[in-house]
C-alpha cells in the first residue's frame, strides 16, 4: 500500500512540470514601436554647446558619445534648446528633463523618444 501511495504522490507531483509552457525568448528589438535617447548638453569655452547622446549603447570610459556630423566632427549648437529643436526636426520628442550635480555644477539631461515606423 505504501508503494502505491508513494507512486501516486510522485506521479501527481511531476504532473505540473510536464504540462508547463516553455516560452521562447523573444527579441524585443523586433517589437519596438519607439526608441529613446538621453541627451546631455555641455557648454564649451566659446559659448556654444556640444551634445553627448546615449541611445543605450556601451560607453567608453574616457570618451563621450558626441553628436557628430557626416565628417565625424562634433556638432555645435547655440544652446541646449537649439539642439532639442534640431532633434525634434529629426523626429525626436522631448519626454522629460532632470538635473544632476556633477563636479559641483548642475547638469541638465533630456530624455527623448522617437516613434519607429511600423
Amino acid at each position: 500500500m505504501k508503494k502505491l501511495l508513494v507512486a501516486f504522490v510522485l506521479a501527481v507531483g511531476t504532473l505540473p512540470a510536464t504540462y508547463g509552457q516553455t516560452i521562447a525568448p523573444a527579441s524585443t528589438a523586433d517589437k519596438r514601436t519607439e526608441e529613446y535617447c538621453q541627451l546631455k548638453a555641455r557648454p564649451k569655452l566659446n559659448g556654444r554647446y556640444v551634445i553627448s547622446i546615449d541611445y543605450g549603447q556601451q560607453q567608453k570610459l574616457i570618451s563621450e558619445n558626441l553628436l557628430r556630423d557626416a565628417a565625424g566632427r562634433a556638432v555645435e549648437f547655440r544652446s541646449a534648446i537649439d539642439a532639442l529643436n534640431w532633434l525634434n526636426g529629426q523626429g525626436w520628442e522631448l519626454m522629460s528633463t532632470f538635473v544632476l550635480v556633477e563636479d559641483g555644477d548642475g547638469v541638465a539631461y533630456y530624455v527623448l523618444r522617437r516613434r519607429l515606423s511600423a
